[in-house]
């Protein structure tokens, strides 16, 4: 048997949040499900995997978060949303250094909307942060 599922975009915000809150009730495996659900519904779409790099952000797991979001600027290399979650997991990896160039190339991308907006707070920060 195949099935054929293509959900309507606010089928798929409506998944989106509820992953998002999910991950922000601290219940991650909850919130891998439904980002995994959507990144299969949608594979070529980087944002599934943005977002599953952010529950691996959110528990800390900074490694596994850049594991993401490097998948996801694979599969859109122009993810300004991307960018700017793999300069923040940089900054808390205190790597500065590949935080600055991420968080840029993130403002570069999205001048004006809000994955540059993040970009550009979180380089503010890298500019007042000192790692001993």
């Amino acid at each position: 048997m195949s099935w054929n599922v293509a959900p309507s975009s606010e089928e798929l915000t409506l998944l989106m949040e509820a992953g998002f809150i999910y991950r922000d009730a601290k219940k991650f495996q909850e919130a891998r499900e439904v980002f995994r659900g959507v990144r299969a519904l949608l594979p070529k779409n980087e944002v599934a995997e943005v977002a599953l790099g952010t529950v691996s952000f959110h528990e800390g797991d900074f490694p596994a978060a850049v594991k993401h979001y490097r998948r996801a600027l694979e599969l859109n290399p122009k993810s300004a949303y991307a960018y700017a979650h793999l300069g923040e997991a940089c900054l808390f990896q205190m790597d500065k250094e590949a935080a600055r160039k991420n968080l840029k190339k993130a403002t570069e991308l999205d001048p004006k909307g809000d994955a540059g907006k993040m970009a550009r707070s979180l380089l503010e920060l890298t500019d007042v942060v000192q790692f001993k």
